[in-house]
């Protein structure tokens, strides 16, 4: 059985790269460590900020994006993932950019939404997710439908999301993640940002798109 090397294009942001390595390696290592290796975007942070929240520097992201991807094919790369989900409007022009395959992240958790049979899900996602209707398109078409947060719960998460309001394991943010699904009435969560996985965990009503995006990247690298 021929072993992939995988090509990780994170930094977006650094925690969740590497619990997404770490969790890539506990669920794909039978006898052997998988290959892999880490391009870490060297992002401006204030740039980051107003990208998430107003959509700002596409050209910045996309040029930096591609010269990841180029950098990780160049390494011997044989498929490239990227465990964020808001830069995922890049990815048809990024798969583009390369000769190897790039994993589209919204597309694998719309299939494990499908595959949990859920028909109403409140996701959670930066304004800039939101903005691109990534998740709404893929949900949409297999007549999923969508709840977002209210606005003023919207900006709160964003600025949770790019740290903002302190220490990531403050009781004060797991009340409000929780009290901003009890308001969305709805029995099944998506989160649609990798860096929730530090605060919210997946679970028979939670799909996190990190660890769903881990276990399908562990089994990519064994065919």
């Amino acid at each position: 059985m021929k072993i992939k090397t995988i090509g990780i294009l994170g930094g977006l942001g650094p925690e969740t790269t590497a619990e997404f390595y770490l969790n890539l390696v506990r669920m794909a290592t039978a006898q052997t460590r998988p290959p892999a290796c880490i391009w870490s975007l060297p992002l401006n942070l204030k740039k980051e900020s107003e990208y998430i929240s107003t959509g700002k520097h596409l050209a910045y992201y996309f040029s930096l994006l591609k010269q990841g991807a180029e950098a990780l094919e160049k390494a011997g790369c044989e498929r490239l993932v990227i465990p964020c989900n808001t830069v995922h409007e890049f990815h048809s022009r990024l798969a583009k950019a390369v000769n190897v395959p790039v994993t589209n992240l919204i597309e694998v958790v719309g299939g494990e939404i499908n595959r949990r049979g859920w028909k109403k899900v409140f996701l959670m996602a930066t304004s800039r997710t939101l903005k691109t209707r990534l998740y709404q398109k893929i949900l949409l078409g297999s007549g999923i439908e969508t709840v977002i947060p209210a606005s003023q719960d919207q900006s709160k998460l964003d600025r949770l999301v790019q740290g903002l309001l302190g220490e990531k394991a403050s009781t004060t943010h797991q009340e409000f993640l929780e009290k901003m699904v009890s308001r969305s009435k709805s029995q099944h969560i998506v989160l649609g940002c990798t860096d929730l996985q530090l605060l919210f965990p997946a679970s028979a009503s939670v799909v996190d798109s990190m660890h769903t995006l881990a276990a399908y990247t562990a089994q990519q690298i064994k065919i």
